[in-house]
Parts: structure tokens; sequence; C-alpha cells
């Protein structure tokens, strides 16, 4: 994209804080924001009370992200789950995500699947799956997918075939082609 897609805006706002509005609508109510390392440029400014998480494994992408949202809430809810979702899903709607919240079982998270490729950063994951994302990380495997395929191989997450229909909510933004703004500015 060449920027930072948390500022690209949709329905007149940053994409970091539509996503937010949108778990809020969904009614969840403990949420946080995965922000990267240290050192990564400014985010959109987010509500008060919204902690915003830092890698703990440097240069590991969005695995790490998933690790610090999961060891978040671990710390708070052992045995709950989380929703993780992407900040550039600009067609993502309460209605899907209470298809996928409804998806979940005791100790079971849900990834979409669609043609075959999973969707791992619009899942819900098991908080007892935070052991696992450290491990991947501690050994170097930095994989978000192949971290999701253990938990479908041993049974801490089930799938969901998705719809064409269902998967237009996860079309996301990666080139200033995919963005209706194209090259216009907003934010650093």
């Amino acid at each position: 994209m060449g920027r930072d897609k948390a500022w690209l805006e949709s329905d007149a706002q940053p994409l970091l804080l539509r996503q937010i509005g949108v778990l809020e609508q969904a009614g969840l109510r403990n949420i946080a924001v995965a922000a990267g390392s240290e050192n990564r440029p400014p985010l959109p400014p987010i509500p008060a009370g919204i902690p915003l998480l830092r890698d703990r494994f440097a240069d590991f992408g969005p695995l790490a992200g998933v690790e610090a949202g999961l060891g978040w809430a671990h710390a708070q809810f052992p045995n709950g789950w989380t929703l993780l979702v992407a900040v550039d899903l600009p067609e993502l709607s309460v209605e899907w995500l209470q298809q996928l919240i409804m998806r979940i079982a005791p100790n079971q998270g849900c990834v979409p699947i669609y043609q075959g490729r999973l969707e791992p950063l619009a899942a819900i994951y098991p908080n007892q799956a935070w052991a696992i994302a450290q491990e991947h990380l501690e050994t170097q495997k930095a994989s978000v997918q192949a971290f999701c395929r253990r938990g479908l191989e041993t049974g801490w997450m089930s799938p969901w075939e998705l719809s064409d229909q269902d998967h237009r909510a996860l079309t996301n933004w990666n080139t200033p082609s995919d963005w209706p703004g194209g090259q216009a500015q907003t934010g650093p």
C-alpha cells in the first residue's frame, strides 16, 4: 500500500476507528489494538480505555500481533476467546462477526476458509492458544497460517467454509488501486 492502512479512510473515518466501531456495535467491550513494534508510526487517536498492545517478538509479522492479543486476553479471561480482526477489512460487518461468533464452542475457536485458504486475521481463537503462539514464535515459526492450521489439526479451531457472499466481508485493501481513495492522503 505504501502507507499505514490504519489511516486509510472508509465511511469518513480511519479504518482503525471504523473497525473499533464495528466491534463495539457487535457488543464487544474488551477491545485492544495490536499496535506492532514500539517504533511503528503513530496510529489514529483511539478511544480512551483501549490499550495499545506491542509485539513482544520483533519482526515476526501478524503472528506477533496475534500473540500479543492472545496474551492480553489470556491474562484476563484464560478460558475465553479472542476475536482478531485485521485493520484493512473495510467490508467487515456486525452481521458477519455475529455469524463467526456463533461458530465457537468451549475451548474451540473458528477460522473462516475460502477456496481452501485460511483467513486467520478475521478469526476467533481460544485464549488458551496463547502458549502455542508463543511456542511458534520462540521457535522462529512466524506463519499465522501454520499456527491456525495447527489449531484445525489439533481441534482448538474449527473451520467455517465461506460462500462467495460471506467472503466479501473479508475484502482487503493491499494496494492503492484497492482503496477507493486512491492516492489521497489522510494522516501520516
